[in-house]
């Protein structure tokens, strides 16, 4: 492939098509408020109004004056503005540089997905104060999932029934929640029989297909935002009416990652309690002047915000 044969729009598309298929977490945001992005600080305004009081009504009396809505406004700011620039050498031209290309560009497309993973999960810190067990510093260390501490101890699917319990005292819709934990937490999982006992492969599958097959913008189910990708591939199971998901974007606090001692944020919530917004996806061929080969350099830009804080729940675990 030469510059002559490089089409922007076809390999942009390609790479926000890699960007969207990898992620997990971006996969289960709200899309609700996207709109023209064609610069960092770029904003997008989000409109809500207030809660809507309920009365009791007595027959033939008056009802009284309409209440009066408040609204707000809430800014979500494009504040993040990524890019990557590789070269492929003319000497390579002669060896499949076609296959070359679309490799890099998978990859360029697989790191950029993994970047913006990161950043909205680093939103959690937003999360309402009341929806968190433990804190960024202090831990809870959970027990190994052993039959003794089944529904007596500290373990790994106590924390996530927790925070499922959170979730519904904070009044967030039951359909569309989920739940985000680190490799260990589905090591802890998959060893706890209350899990595995009901999350087999055929009840896995038979879930998943039927939460596919919704695939709306404030589904937490595998394929949330019509997406699929490695939200559908990190798909684990059910818990409480939570879709669990693993990821290595899980917040990785302290200690070494998967280790005894590793200390990571696992994060549930619904779609509802954060938007993310993501516009330009910017790619350009070009010759560097100092070298002889074939360059690809390419832009994206996006901004997030958690909007309804008590829609996210986090609990803060020390592997034992």
């Amino acid at each position: 492939m030469s510059l002559q044969n490089f089409t922007p729009q076809i390999w942009s598309d390609t790479m926000l098509a890699q960007v969207r298929a990898n992620l997990v977490f971006g996969n289960l945001v709200n899309r609700d408020y996207e709109g023209q992005i064609s610069a960092v600080g770029d904003t997008v305004r989000i409109n809500a109004i207030g809660d809507i009081t309920i009365s009791n009504y007595t027959k033939n009396t008056s009802i009284g004056a309409p209440q009066v809505l408040t609204d707000a406004q809430t800014v979500l700011t494009i504040t993040q503005a990524k890019s990557f620039n590789f070269g492929i050498d003319d000497v390579d031209a002669a060896q499949q540089k076609p296959k070359v290309m679309t490799e890099a560009m998978a990859w360029a497309g697989y790191n950029m997905a993994l970047t913006i993973d990161q950043y909205i999960a680093g939103l959690y810190t937003d999360a309402a104060s009341a929806n968190l067990t433990g804190s960024s510093g202090s831990f809870v260390t959970v027990d190994k999932p052993t039959y003794d501490k089944v529904g007596s101890g500290t373990t790994v699917y106590d924390e996530i029934v927790i925070l499922g319990q959170f979730l519904t005292q904070s009044k967030i819709p039951i359909q569309g929640r989920w739940v985000v934990i680190p490799p260990w937490g589905k090591t802890h999982l998959t060893q706890d029989p209350r899990f595995t006992s009901f999350n087999t492969a055929q009840a896995r599958n038979a879930i998943a297909q039927y939460a596919l097959g919704d695939g709306g913008s404030n589904s937490g189910a595998p394929g949330a935002s019509g997406q699929g990708g490695s939200a559908a591939d990190a798909y684990l199971g059910m818990i409480e009416g939570m879709a669990v998901y693993e990821s290595v974007n899980a917040p990785h606090i302290g200690g070494t990652s998967g280790a005894s001692g590793s200390q990571d944020a696992f994060i549930a919530g619904h779609p509802m309690a954060w938007t993310f917004a993501d516009g330009l996806s910017k790619v350009e061929a070009y010759r560097p002047p100092d070298y002889f080969n074939d360059a690809v350099k390419g832009l994206h830009l996006y901004g997030g915000k958690v909007t309804r804080p008590y829609g996210l729940a986090v609990a803060f675990l020390q592997k034992p």
